[in-house]
């Protein structure tokens, strides 16, 4: 065998080697991408199928451990926080663009050409085709910006925006927080109804045999005892509504705080719906306009805009990049020698048709308008703080006057009761007490959750929501 045929096996040997390369290569891919679909597949589906057959437990809530439920497992925050992870990636994608760049280039081409169709012509001392021949290039290339300021900027304003969807996450945060105890309240404002009109049926259930046993004894009438199962039936209507409140505002909390519709929750805190704990801010206007993450996203957003314009008049500028690359290169593997090249480009733009000058005043425009934004959202925050401390004050006078009322209403209800068992009345003054008890029942209650609520709102104005019901 001579030396050519040597050759010409080898070079052989060698491209089926790397085609069978690539070939495993590829398969691999698509075995380890079908394998991920597969377990993705699975666990998406067998999760569901866990969770629908385990056995619901009793959860045992109070405010705070809803709260921080509510933290852990809301929608909304973890879509958030995929939100801010997105950021961090496009983050990496800028910073990407500053680094050099390095990639292995392998080719292997035959080339053939015909010399008129290729000159239009066809000289004499040309021949009419040249080729076939071979020509293979393998090893690295490399690139690398040496100054490129919009490149920088872009990367600048890359770290702002994220800063900023991280305020973005906080302000979910405040929000999910202000939600669950809104719906907490709720819940235990149904629960402190119920209550209160379970009483109320007990009440009237024992004036209806009262009643009757007045009637049996000639003191009172017939329309007496009718007025009182009238009173107890509508006694009994109430409380059927209170029980749905209370079974709707459950429903509404199990979807904020992302739990199993039929998992069972006790709430172990009800007593301290009656309580009216302050809100010690010494400053409250002041340490919103410190503390609002709405304020810090739109900070950062100019800061991001700033950048962005910076990164627009860089764009006028020249810009310098390395290049270059280092190969083996021949007409066949044997003949293979080392061969490179490296090179500095230097870019200057000098017309672009108006893109640049357009691009500058578009980003000096998204500037100016997040700095009004910015002015509008302090403006905003100003007047939540002012409307929640009234709020909260209103609210504490009326949790003030609402007991009071409700211990009127039940010196009422004892007297007159007191009253027709000694027959100097019908139960008309009894009925009329009943409804003067419910409404203060109703209104104590009533103000007790606009307190609790004023309270949240006004957290989440000052913007530490989460702080006060995270650590009470």
């Amino acid at each position: 065998m001579n030396q050519e045929t040597k050759n010409r096996t080898r070079q052989w040997l060698l491209r089926g080697n790397l085609r069978v390369a690539l070939l495993l290569i590829t398969f691999g891919a698509q075995i380890h991408l079908a394998k991920a679909q597969n377990k993705q597949f699975s666990g998406a589906h067998i999760q569901p199928a866990m969770l629908a057959n385990a056995p619901f437990s009793r959860l045992k809530l109070t405010l705070a451990g809803a709260v921080d439920l509510a933290l852990k497992q809301n929608l909304d925050i973890q879509i958030a926080n995929i939100e801010t992870a997105s950021k961090q990636q496009d983050r990496l994608i800028s910073r990407s663009e500053l680094l050099p760049h390095v990639s292995f280039d392998a080719d292997d081409a035959i080339t053939r050409y015909n010399t008129k169709a290729q000159l239009g012509i066809q000289p004499s001392i040309i021949p009419h085709e040249v080729g076939p021949y071979q020509s293979i290039h393998v090893g690295p290339t490399f690139s690398t910006p040496i100054f490129d300021l919009t490149l920088i900027r872009q990367y600048q304003a890359s770290g702002h925006r994220l800063l900023a969807t991280r305020a973005d996450e906080q302000t979910v945060h405040e929000g999910t927080v202000l939600l669950a105890v809104s719906e907490y309240m709720a819940h235990l404002r149904a629960l402190a109804s119920i209550t209160a009109a379970e009483s109320r049926v007990e009440l009237a259930d024992r004036l209806a045999h009262q009643a009757q046993d007045l009637l049996n004894d000639g003191v009172a009438s017939k329309i007496d005892v009718s007025r009182a199962q009238v009173r107890l039936r509508e006694e009994k209507q109430v409380l059927v509504d209170d029980q749905r409140d209370a079974e709707t505002t459950l429903y509404a909390l199990k979807r904020i705080l992302n739990v199993p519709d039929g998992e069972q929750v006790e709430f172990a805190d009800q007593q301290n719906f009656f309580s009216t704990p302050s809100l010690d801010v010494s400053d409250p206007l002041s340490t919103a306009l410190e503390q609002r993450p709405e304020l810090h996203a739109l900070s950062e957003s100019i800061k991001a805009a700033e950048s962005a314009h910076k990164a627009a008049v860089a764009e006028s500028m020249p810009n310098l990049t390395f290049e270059g690359r280092w190969n083996e290169q021949g007409q066949t593997f044997s003949t293979l020698t080392p061969g490179y090249e490296y090179r500095f480009n230097v870019r200057i733009p000098i017309f672009t048709g108006g893109r640049l000058s357009a691009e500058r005043k578009s980003t000096a425009l998204a500037e100016q308008r997040t700095q009004k934004q910015l002015a509008q959202e302090r403006n905003l925050v100003t007047e939540q703080v002012r409307d929640g401390q009234v709020a909260l004050q209103a609210a504490l006078h009326q949790v003030e006057l609402g007991r009071q009322e409700v211990q009127l209403a039940n010196e009422e209800v004892s007297l007159s009761q007191g009253r027709f068992q000694s027959g100097v009345s019908d139960n008309i003054e009894v009925t009329t007490a009943q409804d003067a008890l419910a409404r203060a029942n109703d209104t104590e209650i009533g103000a007790l959750f606009h307190y609790n609520i004023a309270r949240a709102q006004l957290a989440r104005a000052i913007g530490s929501v989460e702080r006060t019901y995270t650590h009470p």
